[in-house]
């Protein structure tokens, strides 16, 4: 496997936009830069309760979940050539700055049918995420800042470097065989559905519905029964939270 940290040449990461959070079929767009590996930044957070013990002003801290990975890429685009890799379109011909900086936005900006940003699949080398596929990135842009760094005397743009994050967006489908939902004694955040019910997701969690009073109580419902689509769960591990109430 080429070892890009210790090489001398910077490998192509490439930027893919996808209308769809499934990113099938082909890219809408696809942007390819240089990027130094020393300039990514991998933020993961974690999710813990903060809701304070009865009667009392700590917390245990138990562990919900994490937060959405963000991630931030500096790309150096150099118009001069003097890196040895000079700028190329997609037909093989000589693209200058401002070129490379539209077909960014192309691969990672608004779709024109979703009215949205577009969901992105990074593929750079080895990323290491500490989760899911260690060689991509599924998100959508978050922030982008551009610094232009050489002119010409007519005020062409040389060089510049786009400083982009980008947070993880993936469907509930891949969410949900990625995080091995199998398991009871891990904590599951479940998004509702038109037609769910607490008693049937308890079920489905963690093997037997007997538990979804107690899964109502750590989620404050006061009526089990008026479940909102849209509004998210948590299903905390069996052993640590969840003790069914005797008859």
């Amino acid at each position: 496997m080429f070892d890009f940290l210790n090489s001398g040449s910077l490998e192509p990461l490439i930027i893919e936009g996808y209308e769809d959070i499934a990113r099938t079929g082909s890219p809408l767009a696809t942007f390819k830069a240089f990027i130094n590996p020393d300039e990514i930044t991998i933020n993961y957070q974690v999710v813990a309760d903060r809701r304070t013990r009865a009667g009392g002003n700590s917390s245990e801290g138990q562990f919900i979940g994490t937060e959405p990975l963000d991630i931030v890429l500096k790309f150096f685009i150099d118009g001069t050539n003097t890196a040895g890799k000079p700028l190329s379109k997609a037909d093989g011909g000589p693209a200058t700055v401002a070129e490379k900086i539209q077909e960014f936005y192309q691969a990672v900006g608004y779709s024109g049918t979703q009215h949205r940003t577009n969901y992105v699949r990074i593929k750079w080398g080895r990323l290491a995420l500490m989760r899911f596929d260690p060689d991509v990135f599924d998100g959508s842009l978050k922030s982008a800042q551009i610094q232009y760094k050489m002119f010409k005397s007519d005020g062409t743009p040389l060089r510049a470097i786009i400083t982009a994050t980008f947070i993880e967006a993936i469907s509930d489908e891949a969410a949900e065989s990625r995080d091995s939902n199998s398991s009871p004694d891990l904590t599951h955040v479940r998004r509702i559905k038109e037609g769910d019910t607490l008693p049937a997701l308890t079920r489905e969690i963690y093997g037997d519905f007997k538990y979804y009073l107690e899964v109502a109580r750590v989620n404050n419902l006061s009526n089990f029964r008026q479940l909102t689509p849209g509004d998210t769960l948590f299903f905390p591990p069996l052993a640590a939270n969840l003790k069914p109430k005797s008859p």
